[in-house]
């Protein structure tokens, strides 16, 4: 939805403040192994979905993809996404659910910086 809202409507090409800050908050949440109960789940999927798919949308329209580089996108995204959760839904042992934890703190870290960044050049 969001995507082809950025494809009828690309008033925004990017918003790097706020895509960096979904990347800090959700590499906060996988670092910090927070336990979200299902509607918040569902609220923060349905949020960063929806600006995510939008900036696509729109950087879509700019490059003239249309509608079909929109469906790459979601697709391409769905699988890496659900093998991505495959994987560390299987994973059982301490070390690994510890290494997902440190892998959340990267992404989490990789946002700070790139907040950073683009308040500067703000």
């Amino acid at each position: 939805m969001g995507g082809l809202a950025g494809l009828a409507f690309p008033t925004i090409s990017s918003a790097p403040v706020l895509t960096t800050a979904s990347f800090l908050a959700l590499g906060g949440l996988v670092a910090a192994e927070a336990r979200l109960r299902p509607e918040w789940v569902i609220a923060l999927a349905v949020v960063v979905g929806l600006l995510h798919g939008y900036l696509n949308g729109a950087a879509t329209s700019q490059a003239r993809l249309g509608t079909l580089g929109v469906v790459g996108i979601v697709s391409t995204l769905f699988v890496v996404t659900a093998l991505a959760a495959a994987l560390v839904v299987a994973i059982r042992a301490r070390w690994g659910r510890i290494a997902v934890r440190v892998a959340g703190s990267w992404i989490a870290a990789i946002g700070l910086l790139l907040l950073g960044w683009s308040l500067r050049g703000a």
